[in-house]
């Protein structure tokens, strides 16, 4: 049945629709500027009682919500049911999603990323505060207006909807690159749940690649929880050697290892973001564009090679250091296949995780030592056939001699 009201507002219009329900434009009856109302359908495969206390959940989180007022939260208006659609009423953003601008080729300094993620750990330190994890941190969450704000949205899916599914074999909602380890396991979350995906967030502004990826959710889901991802230096050496540290700490697999608060986490990149801007020529690097997601496609045969932070190219005084290198890497720097970080070439073992590093000339050694093995096998084939050939042939030599003897 077509929706004309909820509650005092009059459904003007579908702005979206999505696996959980549908988001809609409304008005208040009494006037007043437009709405947006996410309206949810409840599971027909949960019993009576567990939907009646998820709904409860959602109404208090929602509740909870309704009583916060940031900058950088959007703003609920108000929770409730009627009927079997549960529904949430917010206001009505104007501009795109992150994952929008990033689908439409918008790319952000480094000052941006850095800004972008100021805005969005304000926003969780005040929904923290207020006792509310979101638990779904990505990009198609996070809205920035024209003005540059951005804004957290969709509060309280992640957490009902989540909590029903994973209990339910084989079940994910919600995008998996971007669910913390302790998330996708099941187990209990806290505030640092919002860390860890405000992380992979970053990770992927600044690289241009999700840090946990695959070919299916399984593969996926086995990254989040095992895999350590290469260090953003990786695709960009240009880009400080500070954001290692602040990766590898918000994107620890351990809760206990991570920053232990978005307030925490904010405060770190703040320094950096200060510390920068005090190097000679770190207003450069904060003014440079990371590498776009299809640097894999570009032609790695054309331009030329990065410049170290600070410093300008031959020939280039006062030009930009250009991130858009894409797969660049610092001469002299091995990095580890387990865990991505960044070591000496002289190193015989990564400094992090301490397991042997597989360099260049090892791979052209490993590779030469098995031509030569299967040069040996094929030689000792060959004298084998050899000598096969020479015993058969020497048979039927004496076949046809004793053969031939015998008639005469």
């Amino acid at each position: 049945m077509q929706l004309t009201q909820i509650s005092r507002y009059r459904i003007t219009g579908e702005l979206g629709k999505g696996s959980m329900g549908i988001v809609y434009e409304g008005r208040p009856i009494e006037g007043g500027p437009p709405v947006a109302i996410k309206v949810f359908y409840p599971d027909t495969q949960l019993p009576p009682e567990e939907t009646a206390n998820l709904l409860e959940r959602f109404e208090r989180e929602g509740s909870a919500l309704a009583q916060l007022h940031h900058r950088n939260v959007v703003q609920v208006i108000e929770v409730g049911a009627e009927g079997e659609h549960e529904y949430i009423v917010m206001e009505k953003l104007r501009g795109f999603n992150l994952k929008e601008l990033l689908a439409l080729g918008t790319r952000f300094t480094l000052a941006e990323i850095l800004d972008i993620m100021d805005q969005l750990l304000a926003g969780l330190t005040a929904c923290h505060r207020a006792g509310v994890i979101h638990r779904d941190v990505k990009p198609a969450n996070l809205v920035r207006a024209p003005d540059k704000v951005i804004k957290l949205t969709d509060f309280g899916i992640a957490r009902v909807i989540t909590d029903q599914t994973l209990s339910r074999a084989g079940t994910i909602v919600g995008t998996p690159n971007y669910m913390s380890p302790e998330q996708i396991r099941g187990a209990v979350v806290d505030q640092r749940t919002d860390i860890f995906s405000s992380g992979v967030l970053m990770y992927e502004l600044l690289t241009g690649r999700k840090p946990f990826d695959g070919p299916d959710v399984t593969a996926i889901m086995y990254n989040v929880t095992n895999v350590q991802p290469p260090s953003p230096r990786f695709y960009n050496s240009a880009l400080p050697p500070e954001l290692n540290e602040v990766m590898q700490a918000a994107l620890a697999k351990d809760p206990g290892y991570r920053y232990p608060t978005a307030d925490e986490f904010a405060r770190v990149l703040r320094d950096l973001a200060e510390d920068l801007r005090s190097r000679e020529g770190g207003e450069m690097v904060l003014d440079a564009i990371p590498a776009s997601p299809d640097a894999d496609a570009a032609d790695l045969g054309t331009g030329a090679p990065l410049a170290a932070p600070g410093t300008a190219q031959p020939g280039t005084a006062g030009a930009l250091p250009s991130l858009m290198g894409p797969g660049s890497m610092t001469p002299g720097t091995v990095y580890c296949v387990d865990c991505g970080a960044a070591n000496d070439a002289m190193h015989e073992f990564c400094v992090r995780c301490m397991r042997p590093l597989l360099k260049r000339d090892m791979v052209m050694q490993l590779a030469a030592r098995q031509a030569r093995m299967l040069h040996r096998l094929h030689r000792g084939d060959y004298v084998f056939l050899t000598c096969l050939s020479t015993i058969m042939a020497g048979v039927a030599i004496l076949i046809i001699y004793l053969f031939f003897r015998g008639m005469f």
